[in-house]
């Protein structure tokens, strides 16, 4: 198939628990020859606030961004508030699970999601 997923599952506060704000990340994606990358905006959420799962070709991206105040301090303006993001992709096209990288970086995180080679383009010469 010539896309990696088929659908994106909007948040559902129902499955989280949260009680702040929930909202699906924008996101794009684009293919090199060997993979898929996925870039996502999930601003303000540090690494340790981010969670990633793959299960059953669902690709599920989790993110909290959350109010850290110095140890005194007291808030005066705020207008940022806690928030969480979450994106589920169903997959249409094998990955290799096994090789898949996440990096987090001003506020995008970058999946690399690498082909499995049977979905690979592949070149059959005619003889």
């Amino acid at each position: 198939m010539n896309t990696l997923c088929s659908t994106s599952t909007p948040a559902s506060y129902a499955t989280t628990g949260v009680t702040e704000s929930l909202r699906k990340p924008r996101y794009h994606i684009h293919r090199t020859p060997d993979a898929y990358e996925v870039h996502i905006d999930i601003p303000g959420v540090p690494k340790s606030g981010v969670k990633i799962d793959l299960d059953d070709s669902v690709l599920t991206v989790r993110g909290e961004r959350t109010n850290h105040l110095p140890e005194g301090a007291k808030a005066h303006h705020r207008e940022l508030s806690p928030l969480s993001y979450l994106l589920r992709l169903r997959l249409n096209t094998p990955v290799n699970e096994e090789k898949l990288s996440a990096q987090l970086a001003d506020g995008v995180l970058v999946l690399n999601l690498p082909l499995k080679e049977a979905a690979k383009p592949r070149h059959i010469p005619v003889l």
